[in-house]
């Protein structure tokens, strides 16, 4: 293993407190000593960078550029800012166009992906109160599962969210990418994820995405909805600039939280407003719903003595509100319920929602 210089070191303790030995082996896997050098000084405006370093502004400005089309930093209001967190090196690396490919990039992202996750893990077993906990991530019901009930918000109503949110951006989705070996890659595609608005704009200038008309969006959700896919995004009561769709075999935390419930789920991706509720004497015990559909196994088929034999049931502890086994159940024996208040939703922007 080649030697780490200290500034990339240095650079990971602006990005994370935590301690993760991949992530600066994965920052000078990507950006030279200049570039690092670069990375150092932010935030910053490309003036003060150059000042600072007694370097060319033009240069400094390409240099930036290339850090921002890889992932490490992007544009604001005020200058230029260092990627705030693992989660969105991983992200953000992981989502750049296809011209900066690389498969030992992309095992140190999982290699540092799972760090992070574990190491959160074993802290949160152990008792360790981790200021601030709180759920990064929210699940998004599908809108074909809950359009007939009143009181949905405008930022769980995914039609409302493409509507609002212009350009509408689908790219690639950056867990695929880095585990380009995972159990779905014959089933499921790629190119899977939404970004809106700001972050929409954000992907088009770092070449990557493709940009989709409302219509487009719409019809292309529906697609998703043939594959076991649950829609997540920040978790705050800001309108959402994403949309993603996770399995539970190689979306990044998502699997964490689907296998480590409630240990991890309950502190990384919170449930819909809505849940489950079950009509068992609409069910025909087809088994639909059962067949690895729900992604947190909380359908099982249950005896109803009453009804003559077995018919599908679900825990509501377990259920996350996502929607899927609503969309395919052939006798609506499956329906959704609002039982959460709209302060589920927290005010506090998510980690994917601040703008410098």
């Amino acid at each position: 293993m080649a030697s780490i210089e200290p500034i990339y070191r240095e650079i990971a303790g602006k990005i994370t407190k935590e301690e993760n030995q991949t992530l600066p082996r994965v920052l000078k896997k990507i950006a030279s000593l200049e570039q690092a050098g670069i990375l150092r000084e932010l935030p910053n405006t490309v003036e003060a960078i150059a000042k600072n370093l007694a370097a060319d502004e033009n240069i400094v400005s390409k240099n930036l550029q290339y850090l921002f089309e890889r992932g490490l930093a992007t544009p604001g209001r005020k200058g230029w800012n260092l990627v705030s967190n693992v989660v969105l090196v991983k992200d953000f690396v992981g989502s750049a166009s296809p011209k900066y490919d690389d498969n030992e990039l992309f095992d140190l992202l999982r290699e540092m992906s799972l760090e992070s996750s574990d190491n959160l893990t074993e802290r949160l077993k152990s008792g360790e109160k981790i200021p601030p906990v709180r759920q990064g991530m929210r699940v998004v019901p599908k809108w074909r599962s809950i359009k007939e009930i009143p009181g949905i918000l405008p930022i769980e109503d995914m039609r409302q969210i493409l509507k609002t949110n212009a350009p509408i951006v689908v790219h690639n989705c950056p867990c695929r990418v880095v585990y380009r070996d995972r159990p779905c890659k014959s089933t499921v595609p790629i190119d899977i994820c939404l970004a809106v608005g700001s972050t929409a704009r954000m992907y088009l200038n770092r070449g990557t995405g493709r940009e989709l008309t409302y219509d487009e969006a719409i019809a292309f959700l529906d697609k998703l909805n043939e594959f076991p896919l649950v829609s997540t995004t920040g978790n705050s009561n800001r309108m959402p600039t994403i949309l993603c769709s996770c399995c539970n075999d190689c979306c990044g935390l998502f699997v964490k939280a689907a296998r480590t419930r409630p240990v991890l789920g309950e502190v990384t991706y919170a449930k819909s407003r809505f849940v489950i509720q079950d009509h068992p004497e609409e069910c025909t015990a087809c088994g639909i719903c059962t067949d690895n559909r729900c992604p947190v196994g909380a359908i099982t088929m249950r005896d109803f003595p009453e009804l003559g034999g077995e018919r599908s049931y679900t825990d509501v502890e377990e259920c996350i509100g996502c929607g899927l086994c609503v969309l395919i159940c052939p006798t609506e024996a499956r329906k959704m319920k609002l039982i959460r208040p709209p302060d589920h939703i927290p005010d506090p922007a998510s980690i994917f929602d601040n703008e410098t």
